[in-house]
């Protein structure tokens, strides 16, 4: 059986190694997470902070129900991610204390999470946010890297070769490239391959790639293990 394993192809090996995520920017419930994890999906992201410009950016009010919720159905392996406050006409916290008030809340739950996820994409219905123009929107982006890094938190980059090229004018346009990847692409394809690649990344370590789900709660996922 080893000897058989050894012979198959890379890509083939590559499946093996792939971790079943879902993702939600909702209130999800612990019965909910008990289903998605009996079918395989062992992996939960789930949105910690918001954009809520109105207010300069706030923990969003789900954030610690659905971690708790996913903590009792059995989840270990738990990721969050940031959707900043920004855009020249709103009245955002710096990015800095945006970040101290997720962390705050961590510490305040005692929650374990693994990747805080940068979600780099546009808001034009709502916030209007990344309204700098190419440049000055490369510019906040790279204050909000220097922002992540100063936590020491692990962190990774969300994105779309889409919304790369709306908020920076191009794909080629690399912003920290060293960061993990997980990059969206709706097209039901459980594998880590980048059809379009952008911001300089090859490869990736996850891939969203579905926003249909059997709950209507979750976006779909794969991950390297």
């Amino acid at each position: 059986m080893l000897h058989s394993l050894l012979l198959l192809p890379a890509f083939v090996l590559q499946a093996y190694a792939l971790v079943s995520a879902v993702d939600s920017s909702q209130l999800v419930s612990e019965s909910t997470y008990v289903k998605a994890r009996g079918e395989g999906f062992t992996k939960a992201i789930i949105r910690g902070y918001e954009e809520a410009c109105g207010v300069g950016g706030e923990v969003d009010p789900n954030f610690v129900g659905s971690y708790n919720n996913a903590r009792a159905a059995g989840y270990t392996d738990i990721d969050t991610y940031w959707f900043p406050c920004n855009g020249s006409g709103n009245n955002c916290k710096s990015y800095a204390t945006q970040l101290a008030e997720l962390s705050a809340t961590f510490s305040a739950h005692s929650m374990k999470i693994g990747t805080i996820w940068i979600d780099l994409e546009k808001d034009a219905a709502v916030c209007n946010n990344w309204n700098y123009g190419a440049a000055g929107n490369l510019a906040q982006a790279k204050s909000l890297i220097a922002a992540m890094k100063a936590t020491g938190f692990n962190f990774g980059i969300y994105s779309t070769p889409g919304e790369w090229s709306t908020l920076f004018g191009s794909t080629s346009v690399v912003l920290d490239s060293a960061a993990p990847l997980w990059f969206a692409t709706f097209n039901n394809v459980e594998t880590l391959t980048m059809g379009t690649h952008f911001g300089g990344w090859t490869t990736a370590v996850g891939h969203q790639y579905t926003d249909v789900s059997a709950s209507g709660l979750f976006d779909l996922s794969v991950f390297a293990s």
